[in-house]
């Protein structure tokens, strides 16, 4: 397990690039999952889609395996937690699920991963991860995907089966790169503004349990407004009828394992990023500082004002990709509204024209890709189709002996037939 806080550093270190995934570790893949995933992710003809399971064993790779988990029964231990699965079978595309989200493989476009990201202040939290992110996900308006093909899959035994890999890690330190991410401190220095961690925020987010008291509304609403809390799209009452679960009285209330309705939501423009990029850590609005200074030769009063938070975003994925380039998704330029704006990217084919060359080339190679993708899945269509129309006008030379071998029993058949009437006839004169 990847503790909560270090996953949360993957997640702001994203920019909006065209596609994200979150795995375990001892992972292995089939042949060419990066395209058949994102092949899936087309099927579902959802952009807020996130297709994630828990994974099948290492032993199914490349074996086209269409019996794939899905995700849509929890139990409450001291707080939510998934507990089993239903099974999938020669599902044709990805299947929607009650919103419960798996943490071992998680694939989605990356604006899912700026607007849910992982939540730093969930201190030891093991159960309660998995269900609350999915929850989180389902009220900014993403819906979770079951596959419809096993495409990742884990080394359960030789993982499990080891005692080693439980000490990996033990003792170590932040590296001096990790040290310094400025998104470690900014969440450090508001930490002390927050008095509910771990599985207790958890709770107090989702409204898991009855409400004793009063104590720490004040943060609960916070906690629920801030960049690591609930969306806007989607209530907490429709979280209720929509998975079936009962969070209050901490139950599962009704079996959500069939097929489900999509619950529908006014989507925000740029998939909402610009409202996201607005909210602070620990609340509602990014913490900003005014101090007033003189300068010596005037006597007007200036005002200074740091950064917003989406600078500060914007600059903490700037920061990596001039020191790795390999990091997905960084983003160059200023923090002005309009640099925001292009930080979103491309969707459904919207005219975008960023003032940094480097990012209109980035989304560029982004739009092509995109589109070679779609051209290889219609060609591949075309040719289906093709085939299925030349089996039909042109049967193949094995169908053609087929047929013919049949005409000829038949035609054996009905002159045996024909003897044996005669033969008939003669004994009965």
């Amino acid at each position: 397990m990847i503790p909560n806080n270090d996953k949360s550093h993957v997640s702001k270190r994203v920019g909006l690039d065209d596609f994200c995934m979150q795995i375990d570790s001892h992972m292995d893949f089939s042949d060419n999952y990066d395209t058949e995933l994102i092949f899936m992710h087309h099927r579902t003809q959802n952009d807020y889609a996130v297709v994630s399971t828990y994974v099948a064993a290492i032993d199914q790779n490349n074996q086209n395996i269409r019996v794939v988990p899905n995700l849509c029964m929890v139990t409450f231990t001291s707080t939510i937690a998934n507990w089993g699965t239903k099974e999938c079978l020669n599902i044709v595309r990805p299947k929607l699920t009650n919103a419960m989200w798996g943490a071992g493989l998680s694939f989605h476009r990356c604006h899912a991963e700026i607007n849910v990201p992982v939540d730093p202040y969930l201190d030891n939290v093991f159960d309660g991860e998995e269900g609350s992110r999915g929850i989180r996900f389902f009220t900014h308006g993403y819906d979770v995907y079951a596959p419809d093909v096993v495409l990742v899959t884990h080394d359960y035994k030789g993982h499990q089966g080891n005692p080693v890999v439980h000490t990996w890690g033990a003792g170590r330190r932040a590296t001096e790169y990790e040290s310094s991410w400025d998104f470690t401190k900014e969440v450090e220095q508001e930490r002390h503004l927050l008095k509910i961690f771990g599985k207790d925020r958890v709770n107090k987010m989702l409204g898991i349990g009855p409400k004793l008291d009063t104590v720490g509304d004040t943060e609960i609403e916070r906690m629920r407004s801030s960049r690591f809390g609930l969306g806007t799209k989607r209530s907490l009452e429709q979280v209720k009828e929509f998975t079936g679960i009962d969070l209050e009285n901490r139950r599962m209330e009704k079996n959500k394992c069939g097929n489900l309705f999509w619950v529908p939501f006014s989507e925000s423009e740029n998939y909402g990023v610009d409202e996201f990029l607005q909210r602070g850590n620990t609340g509602p609005a990014a913490l900003t500082h005014e101090k007033e200074q003189k300068p010596d030769n005037e006597k007007v009063v200036k005002k200074e004002t740091t950064k917003t938070a989406t600078a500060a975003v914007l600059d903490d994925v700037e920061k990596p990709m001039k020191a790795n380039p390999i990091v997905a998704g960084g983003v160059r330029g200023s923090a002005t509204s309009e640099s925001e704006k292009e930080f979103v990217g491309l969707k459904k084919g919207r005219d975008l024209r960023p003032a940094d060359e480097s990012i209109g080339l980035k989304f560029k190679h982004a739009e092509e890709r995109f589109v070679e993708e779609l051209s290889y899945a219609e060609g591949k269509a075309v040719q289906q189709l093709s085939n299925v129309e030349e089996s039909i006008l042109h049967p193949n030379t094995t169908l053609k002996k087929a047929i013919i071998f049949v005409a000829f029993v038949l035609f054996i058949l009905k002159l045996t037939k024909k003897s044996s009437k005669k033969k008939s006839h003669k004994h009965k004169k």
